[in-house]
């Protein structure tokens, strides 16, 4: 072989390990994957877990979560009946999406302005968040939000996406002979492990959220307008604490107050004619 034909082989060497990455990936998202559309956005996913798999790794977590707080658990109270009444609209609505979908919810007695729903329908609750949510409404707009990453499986997604690029870097790294320390830069720079380069995709699955949760509390009989509200007292509260969006998994909570405000026009088509304001 010349040195021309070498040279030429070692620069080829790292397109074509890109090009197998990407048809592996490709064939991979054709055969391991199922396509489907998420709720109210209808943007179009790849995931590979079934409804019953999430609903398994949701009530494993859940099921920890019980045993570790179990001294935190409210159980009765005007919270504890606030809680459940509006999870229960908010869950009504959204199992017309996920019916395969078990749906609970706990309260917790934790000072964290927080709340999360588990893949498969488990919702937890933190009291800290009430004095914002102020109420019913407000709630509706927190659990709609939760319940919409349940809904449109961004969990099982970020599983799939991590999972394929991984084997990307994998054949990526085989066919350049990376040293470790170029392999780890590669890595972090695909975002592996919440790494920067995986930010972009977490905003955008934030903002997703808000939307179908914005959907999803007006079908429930909720004033949407209400979400401007509770996101306007989440920027008061928040002001000057929250790290630049694109230093953030979230979007900034300006950029979200205005998002919601320009989908407020669809969510209030979605109104119930008889709708509790």
């Amino acid at each position: 072989m010349t040195v021309r034909r070498v040279l030429a082989f070692l620069v080829a060497r790292p397109l074509i390990a890109i090009a197998i990455a990407a048809v592996v990936v490709g064939v991979s998202l054709l055969v391991h994957t199922h396509k489907q559309k998420t709720p109210v956005t209808n943007r179009t996913e790849h995931v590979a877990l079934s409804d019953a798999q999430q609903t398994q790794l949701g009530d494993q977590q859940y099921a920890k979560t019980l045993r570790e707080d179990r001294a935190n658990i409210v159980s009765s109270g005007p919270a504890y009946d606030e809680v459940q009444r509006v999870a229960k609209r908010i869950e009504a609505v959204a199992a017309r999406d996920k019916p395969a979908f078990v749906w609970k919810v706990t309260l917790l007695r934790k000072n964290e302005a927080n709340a999360y729903c588990l893949p498969g329908g488990k919702i937890v609750v933190f009291t800290g968040i009430l004095p914002l949510t102020r109420n019913d409404a407000g709630l509706a707009t927190v659990l709609g939000h939760e319940v919409a990453h349940a809904t449109a499986e961004h969990v099982a997604e970020r599983i799939q996406r991590q999972h394929l690029t991984e084997i990307a870097i994998a054949i990526i790294a085989g066919g350049i002979a990376f040293t470790p320390s170029q392999y780890a830069h590669v890595v972090a720079l695909l975002g592996i492990g919440g790494n920067a380069a995986s930010l972009p995709f977490s905003r955008a699955q934030e903002s997703e959220a808000d939307h179908i949760g914005l959907v999803y509390m007006a079908r429930a009989g909720y004033d949407p307008r209400q979400a401007v509200a509770f996101w306007k007292r989440m920027l008061a509260a928040s002001r000057g604490k929250e790290p630049p969006e694109f230093a953030s998994d979230h979007p900034s909570t300006e950029h979200r107050v205005e998002q919601v405000e320009g989908w407020l026009p669809e969510a209030e088509r979605e109104q119930p004619a008889a709708a509790s304001k």
